[in-house]
């Protein structure tokens, strides 16, 4: 190692010099070094040793180059032999930066890079934005125009960048070592087409230019086949050391690093990179990657050695005196040094950090994480489609955040930003002109920065959601704990014997039970450690047990302005509770910044849209179902799509629409009885209605469908099946779900029970259900009476008329009904008003006009047998508290009983001549009866709640008399109880029947109930 590195340089070692710590290899070596006599020993490339001049063949080196590679025995030799001498060096080393540093102290000496006009500002690009070369270049101008912006007197603000590693290579370089256990040869043709990669995005993006692209070609090549050399240990091992990982998954972001100031060089800019492994010295660690967006235990920088190495970095490359223009530095994110001079890491994700980190050094005005996204967000917008970027937060808002699983900044990254009081701004590098998010400040009153400016909004507390998605929950509890102390401190101290990070704890304060949060990889360990923890317990009592709850989630509310705000845990866990999510834990933290809940996974979605609702940080979304596509469930369709288009036109001056603002009805599916259409973002439904008159035909619909609306919403139209559809519209991605049933069908009404039981809330103006089985309506009010789950029928009598909700007011207010009387048929109110008003027309004529006008039942028969007054009836009957069967409605009947089918165009001809022969005369009689004596014929019901009784029926009232005055298919009910006399009911009154105004009944329902959800 020493005879081929050139002279200064610092020993990179891998091979097994650099892994000297990991007993299980030396070992390994010692006792087989036959085998290993010829397994080779390297240094990665750094730019102080890189070649002259790169291969001219664009192939890797050979992994057995001579200027490379050592005998690994000779190696191990060497290495033990120099123990000691290291020992003395690191020791003078040491010694020689405490007295620098104290020097540097005493007569305040300037760092060489406070020099320049103006102070830094460092930038960080993820893998995401430097994904191939097109991305490297929008990063380097990027730069470019922020270096010049707004500099001082004319100058160029000085810049620095920190670089994670192009788009995936990380994860690529780690499949590299992991599979080289099994398949060697697999794991070197993945390291050269690593390797390969980065050089072709480098001569991509440096076209013409060997003087630039040579040296970096070099490394790349050189550290390739070092990766290479140690892969034969790897094999040999059959297992994959942790320090080795670190150190190969690091070199993503030394190519990097390279590859973009190799950019800015060609761009006539000045510049160098700076290798962090030489200068970002951490204390030791275990070693590891760590897992994406996992909250690690923060590793903190030695500053003093490393701003000593970066003095002498600076002084070797730009020297001490300053300059008018300042170069740009490109650092490699990710990777740093021990204190003994071992490449590690600072975890997945760290790049973050490491910005930070090398901003406080700089001493820079502002760090910018260049992400691909608008700043930080609401909520995941994965998730959470609706989720917006938040123009500003606090340091501790931000580190909540992250901490639980908000991967859009590093939990450890505000740490030096905070000590510095530098700002972090959140920004899109594909979308520079956006301002993002900007990070500054503290929460708490007495840390509060006198340069703060971040007024809390009392209307939205919570400022974001997020999650970590897989946790697991530890449990112990017994009995025989209930007032015991310290079984919380010796269970923390088990889980930390094994070092187990607890996320969350959530306990009772008698300690019978405690459950914690923890990573659902150490599940299984933590459990473990707590059992041999407690064993002696365990032993003695078999209530004592330790529970292990995988596949949960945390979902977190975070906002500085919770604090002091009351019913925020309210509104979050009744926006869980109305989303059917079950709460498995919950905690809150001291600082009343955050509220912590445990969900299984699979409802963390639906929860985190539920609760992001819940705060009005988003639009309430309903999915809607509709069954029958008849009248009804057309003019429901139509009103639907005229309120999307009302909601366009944010006409918000009108007091009864500002509650709506936030919400979004997504009619998902629309079935009748032989197809139906399914939409999985919503149909269009002011597309799809256009010139339908009074009843759709699904297929028509979807065949006038543009075929870009098919295809951007996935539109399709499959036969009709009850369990696909409900399955579809119960989709995890909205929480709330609303099935309209304008079906006339006793099969429907008997799904109601199942789809309460799955949380999908009924409006139903069928009233097959109300005034069907005693028993099976008694069974569906205790759904409703035990859950969230809302099922609401106010249709079915009296259209848009409040007649249930009006007897619900009279009756919850204290008051007693006694009698309740009404004209409930609009298609007897509209026949008998006509021959009252044309005494020659007769009754099979004016039931043709009823027809025409749409007050029919789907049965005519329904209307001239009296059943379709009589569910009305009975429904109210049931109401009031009488529990009745139809049979025991007494029904008048127009007609005589024993009529044929009335489904087809032939039997209406054939139902029309039965009315001629045995209906029209009779009610002619009738109605000259009740003439002759000055009065009015109609069909109503009465209600007796003191006798128990409900009876439709012909009745002649006074013309004068509410009854008397109706007109048309007006519906009027008339309560009596003990607040309202006979001689004044409670009186409501308007039009009742029909398809439009039945339609509109049910959508106001369904706004009601959708506020309701939302709220």
């Amino acid at each position: 190692s020493r005879r081929f590195a050139p002279p200064g340089s610092r020993l990179r070692s891998a091979g097994f010099e650099g892994l000297r710590e990991n007993a299980t290899m030396a070992a390994f070596v010692q006792s087989s070094p036959a085998v290993l006599r010829e397994a080779p020993v390297f240094r990665l490339a750094s730019a102080a040793a890189a070649p002259a001049a790169a291969p001219a063949a664009p192939s890797l080196v050979a992994a057995g180059t001579p200027a490379l590679i050592v005998g690994a025995g000779a190696a191990v030799a060497a290495a033990a032999s120099r123990r000691p001498a290291r020992r003395a060096a690191k020791k003078s080393a040491r010694f020689a930066v405490a007295t620098a540093t104290k020097a540097s102290e005493t007569t305040k000496v300037q760092e060489a890079w406070r020099k320049y006009t103006g102070s830094w500002e460092v930038h960080k690009f993820g893998g995401a934005s430097l994904n191939d070369a097109a991305l490297y270049k929008v990063c380097g101008e990027l730069l470019r125009s922020e270096s010049n912006r707004n500099g001082p007197d004319g100058n160029n603000v000085p810049t620095s960048a920190i670089v994670s590693a192009c788009g995936g290579m990380t994860d690529e370089l780690v499949s590299v070592v992991t599979t080289s256990i099994l398949d060697p040869a697999e794991a070197e043709k993945k390291m050269q087409a690593t390797a390969q990669r980065q050089i072709d995005i480098l001569l991509e993006l440096v076209p013409g230019k060997p003087e630039l692209t040579d040296p970096v070609i070099a490394n790349i090549r050189n550290d390739a086949n070092g990766v290479l050399a140690m892969l034969t240990a790897v094999k040999l091992m059959r297992g994959v050391p942790p320090q080795m990982l670190e150190l190969v998954a690091g070199l993503g972001e030394v190519w990097s690093a390279q590859t973009l100031a190799a950019y800015l060089q060609f761009a006539g800019e000045p510049c160098e990179w700076l290798d962090a492994r030489d200068i970002l010295i951490v204390p030791e660690t275990d070693g590891g990657l760590g897992e994406k967006g996992q909250a690690i235990d923060t590793i903190v920088p030695l500053w003093e050695e490393t701003s000593a190495l970066l003095q002498g970095w600076w002084e070797k490359k730009f020297g001490t005196s300053g300059g008018a223009k300042a170069p740009f530095v490109i650092v490699t994110g990710f990777v740093c040094s021990t204190s003994s001079g071992r490449p590690t890491t600072l975890k997945r994700s760290g790049s973050d950090y490491s910005a930070t980190i090398f901003a406080k050094l700089l001493g820079a005005s502002s760090v910018t994480m260049w992400k691909n996204v608008n700043g930080v967000y609401t909520a995941d917008p994965r998730r959470v489609p609706d989720a917006f970027s938040i123009p500003q937060l606090t340091f501790d808002e931000a580190m909540e955040l992250a901490y639980f699983g908000g991967q859009v900044l590093h939990p450890s990254a505000m740490i030096p930003c905070i000590e510095g009081r530098i700002p972090v701004l959140v920004k899109n590098v594909f979308n520079p002109s956006h301002p993002g998010t900007r990070v500054y400040g503290r929460g708490d009153a007495w840390l509060r920065w006198d340069d703060q400016d971040d007024p809390i909004d009392p209307v939205m507390p919570v400022k974001a959601l997020t999650s970590i998605e897989k946790i697991a929950l530890v449990t112990l509890s017994g009995a025989s704990f209930l007032g015991t102390h310290g079984v919380a401190r010796r269970m923390m101290e088990a889980l930390s014997s094994v070092s187990v990070n607890v996320i969350l704890t959530s306990q009772g304060s008698s300690e019978h039970s405690i459950t914690v949060a923890v990573d659902e990889s150490q599940a299984d360990i933590a459990a473990e450690s707590i059992e041999q923890a407690f064993s002696v317990e365990l032993s003695r009592d078999s209530e004592i047990r330790v529970k292990c709850r995988k596949a949960c989630s945390i979902l977190a509310v975070i906002g500085e302005g919770m604090k002091n705000t009351t019913n925020i845990s309210g509104r979050f866990f009744s926006a869980l509770g109305k989303a059917k999510c079950n709460i498995v834990a919950i905690a809150q933290g001291s600082s009343e910044r955050n509220i912590s809940a445990v969900v299984d996974r699979e409802d963390l979605s639906r929860a985190l849209r539920a609760a992001h609702a819940g705060f009005t940080l988003s639009k309430v979304i309903v999915s809607v179902g509709i069954i029958g596509a008849g009248k009804v469930g057309t003019q429901l369709m139509d009103q639907l799509a005229s309120f999307q288009l009302r909601k366009e036109a944010k006409n918000e001056k009108i007091p009864a629409l500002i509650d709506l603002r936030g919400l979004s009805l997504e009619v998902r599916a629309v079935c009748d009885v032989d197809k139906m259409l399914l939409a999985e973002h919503g149909l269009p439904l002011n597309n799809i209605l256009t010139g339908i008159d009074k009843v759709c035909n699904l297929e028509q619909l979807f065949a006038g469908l543009p075929k870009e609306k098919g295809a951007d919403n996935d539109i399709r139209l499959v036969d009709t099946d009850m369990t696909a559809f409900e399955e579809f519209l119960n989709t995890k991605r909205i929480p709330h779900k609303i099935i309209v049933d304008c079906t006339a069908s006793e099969e429907v009404a008997d799904m109601y029970e199942g789809w309460l039981k799955r949380g999908i809330n009924v409006i139903s103006p069928n009233k097959k259900m109300g005034a069907g089985s005693l028993d099976r309506y008694r069974r569906l009010m205790e759904i409703k009476r035990d859950s969230e789950v809302m099922w609401f029928y106010d249709s079915t009598v009296g259209a848009q008329l409040p007649i249930i909700s009006m007897l619900h007011d009279v009756l919850q207010t204290g008051d007693s009904i006694s009698l309740v009387e009404g004209s409930l048929s609009g298609t007897f109110g509209y026949i008998l008003d006509k021959l009252e008003r044309n005494p020659e027309m007769k009754f099979s004529e004016a039931f043709v006009g009823a027809q025409a006008a749409d007050l029919l039942e789907p049965d005519p028969r329904e209307d001239l047998t009296g059943q379709d007054t009589a569910r009305k009836a009975l429904i109210l009957a049931r109401e009031l508290g009488l529990e009745l069967e139809l049979e025991d409605v007494q029904v008048e009947s127009i007609v005589p009983a024993g009529f044929g089918s009335a489904t087809t165009p032939e039997s209406w001809e054939e139902l029309l001549a039965m009315l001629r022969s045995s209906t029209d005369d009779l009610v002619a009689a009738k109605m000259k009866e009740s003439k002759d004596k000055g009065e009015v014929l109609r069909y109503i019901s009465k209600i007796d709640v003191k006798a128990g009784t409900v009876t439709v029926g012909l009745r002649s009232v006074s013309r004068e008399s509410t009854f008397g005055t109706l007109r048309e298919y007006e519906t009027v009910v008339q309560v009596v109880s003990e607040r309202y006399t006979p001689t004044t009911p409670l009186v409501l009154r308007g039009a009742g029947a029909g398809s439009m105004v039945t339609a509109s009944g049910v959508f106001a329902t369904m706004l009601r109930l959708s506020r309701r959800l939302g709220s």
